[in-house]
């Protein structure tokens, strides 16, 4: 999906391929010049000069384990800080305009189960406001000198004030999906309205890398954390779900309907890779 960033949005120019992805030159010089006029940088000219340079050998990202520059704020709190001093005010329009999130883009890469329960990258990930703060404020931490001068006039929108908004190392510290589905059972759990600032602690309990209490990993069973099933995929029905339709003939998580049968050829007298698993919730499959 990073072909499909919107920079093209506000920066100028076109797509580059087909007038569907890709970042056209028009749109990248505007960017570097904006860069190096407003940071000192010689970006557009070591560019021209054969000599392009890639944003993480300045920023420190952990998502490709780049170091950084000393004294320069990494790259989401650097990119996300920035920014939201343009978007204040906005939703999701905010996540869409440069993530491939959109409902009439090409990828859609937000479809799972929540976008047809009317959630949002919001209700997790916070206002464009508060998921900048968030970053600067582990910047801050630091005593990294722009990430004051990137939060002075943002307001927090979902947090109480700025004082409520806890740090946030990108990548590292995502949204835990247990600060709704606390005992699995959304129903009687109770909606909490959104996650944004409840993060999880460190790479190995994100999603992606989670396991239940008996190692099989979350997304064995549910999905991609942002196509998880059953995922809703413009280009047909079932493009996300061919695991749980091979396996179940269900478009749900892998075991739905009390189908434990699926993995363990037979019916299991108990939830055992987490509480609540045989509840049937999902009763619209």
């Amino acid at each position: 999906t990073s072909t499909e960033m919107g920079c093209r949005n506000c920066h100028g120019g076109g797509w580059r391929v087909n007038n569907t992805a890709g970042v056209a030159d028009e749109t990248a010089i505007n960017i570097l010049k904006a860069h190096d006029r407003m940071n000192g940088t010689t970006l557009l000219e070591d560019a021209e000069n054969g000599h392009p340079r890639l944003c993480q050998s300045c920023h420190e990202d952990p998502a490709v384990g780049a170091p950084g520059k000393p004294g320069v704020l990494n790259f989401s709190a650097a990119i996300h800080g920035f920014h939201a001093n343009y978007l204040t005010g906005l939703d999701e329009e905010s996540c869409n305009l440069c993530h491939p999130s959109h409902s009439d883009g090409n990828t859609v890469c937000f479809r799972g189960r929540h976008t047809t329960n009317e959630l949002h990258c919001t209700e997790c990930h916070g206002k464009i406001e508060d998921h900048a703060l968030g970053l600067l404020k582990y910047e801050m931490d630091k005593f990294r000198e722009s990430s004051f001068r990137m939060a002075k006039n943002l307001e927090p929108r979902m947090a109480a004030d700025f004082k409520s908004v806890n740090a946030r190392q990108p990548w590292m510290m995502e949204p835990d999906c247990r600060t709704c589905h606390r005992n699995y059972d959304i129903k009687t759990d109770g909606y909490m309205g959104n996650s944004f600032n409840k993060w999880v602690d460190g790479g190995n309990m994100l999603y992606r890398n989670r396991s239940d209490q008996m190692g099989m990993m979350c997304a064995a069973c549910h999905g991609s954390p942002h196509a998880i099933y059953p995922a809703m995929n413009i280009y047909g029905d079932a493009r996300d779900n061919i695991q749980p339709l091979q396996y179940q003939n269900i478009a749900g998580p892998i075991g739905i309907k009390d189908n434990c049968a699926v993995c363990h050829k037979k019916n299991m007298p108990y939830s055992g890779h987490h509480r609540n698993m045989k509840l049937n919730l999902l009763n619209d499959l």
